[in-house]
């Protein structure tokens, strides 16, 4: 356990990070634009992809060729796992957060709604990360952190991919 913190805590690992979600930003848009290439990887691709990078822009092109509510399962799923990654750093103490009115909030919120904020707040597209890193801190228990937040997730990606098919309708595929 003590090697992953230290991974987790190099320099290596954040020029990684860094450069996977530049990549994955990018290829977004590029995705966004002309779906049909990515369409072959099916679910598993809308998963990986939003295990190592943010799919947002993803599942409203994707709802329009698949399954609203497998797309909106496996891209929770996916952002979902990812941010254990923060929650685990929060958890060991492996990230120190100052105090700051933001950080004040969000841990009396936590401390007082418990897995009910983490699910509000994975409603919204908000950087959720520094959401799990105090979540963590907090010694939240895992499953008390993760099924809120992959519940929350689930439903915003199905009103985000419901209302684009809404407005500009299913494509066959």
């Amino acid at each position: 356990m003590k090697k992953i913190a230290l991974f987790f805590q190099s320099k290596s690992f954040k020029k990684i990070t860094l450069v996977i979600s530049v990549i994955f930003i990018i290829a977004s848009f590029f995705v966004a634009l002309d779906p049909r290439p990515f369409l072959r990887f099916g679910y598993l691709g809308i998963f990986v992809y939003n295990f190592f990078g943010t799919g947002i822009v993803l599942v409203p092109v994707f709802s329009r060729y698949y399954n609203v509510i497998l797309v909106a399962f496996f891209a929770a799923l996916g952002m979902s796992l990812n941010d254990t990654v923060s929650w685990y750093a929060g958890k060991t103490g492996q990230i120190i957060l100052p105090p700051s009115p933001r950080m004040i909030r969000i841990h009396d919120q936590i401390t007082r709604y418990g897995p009910w904020a983490i699910f509000f707040w994975a409603l919204i597209p908000f950087p959720f990360d520094i959401i799990a890193v105090a979540a963590g801190y907090l010694q939240l228990p895992f499953w008390r952190f993760l099924i809120p937040m992959f519940l929350g997730r689930f439903v915003r990606f199905i009103l985000l991919g419901s209302g684009s098919i809404a407005i500009w309708g299913k494509i066959p595929f």
